[in-house]
């Protein structure tokens, strides 16, 4: 039982926020993850792996107002995934997902439909205009799974892996009431297509 509430809930997970006593039991779920970490960036988790998510934020050259690092747990208090979520990151009212992982067991159960939509009314009740986040392009799973939650393209950007290698990110985003593309790209010129701003 987590001492604080859950900052949203679905049908079968629960989503707390994080702490350092969470870090051996997320190193485990990122390890029974690391197909995801070599498809995207060529290697493993690294062993300290939960330890830098728990610590990292966004770069210093984009603006942005609250950062969570949760879990997604089930009714056992099993760690079944792990949500890293940037509210107004570039402009106000854009909510980023910067990571979304679940455990291999729950891959095609609907259990990550559930989980992004109770984000998404989550983040809509606190002020969101858009949803947007980076999927590596080749990871052909989570391509079809975020056209499927309404997301769109916006550019690639070539970003560097883990490996050392180059891969290609598209940045996609999901408007939410009445925001519109237009009006996001003209508030966050980086994410025009063409662009070449990091």
């Amino acid at each position: 039982m987590r001492e604080t509430p859950a900052l949203f809930t679905t049908p079968r997970l629960a989503v707390h926020e994080l702490a350092a006593g969470d870090v051996p039991r997320l190193q485990a779920l990122l390890e029974d993850c690391s197909d995801f970490y070599v498809l995207v960036g060529g290697l493993p988790p690294a062993p300290d792996e939960a330890a830098e998510m728990l610590a990292e934020r966004p770069p210093e050259h984009l603006s942005w107002t609250r950062h969570w690092c949760a879990g997604a747990f089930e009714p056992d208090g099993t760690l079944a995934g792990v949500l890293l979520v940037i509210a107004d990151l570039g402009t106000p009212g854009c909510w980023h997902t910067a990571l979304f992982l679940l455990h291999p067991r729950q891959r095609g159960t609907g259990a990550a439909a559930e989980l992004h939509a109770a984000l998404e009314a989550w983040a809509l009740a606190q002020g969101a205009r858009w949803l947007r986040l980076g999927v590596v392009v080749g990871n052909e799973r989570a391509e079809r799974f975020w056209r499927r939650c309404g997301y769109e393209a916006l550019r690639t950007r070539p970003v560097e892996a883990a490996d050392g290698s180059t891969r290609t990110t598209t940045a996609m985003l999901k408007c939410l009431g009445d925001a519109g593309v237009a009006e996001y790209l003209e508030r966050v010129p980086r994410d025009q297509p063409g662009s070449t701003l990091p």
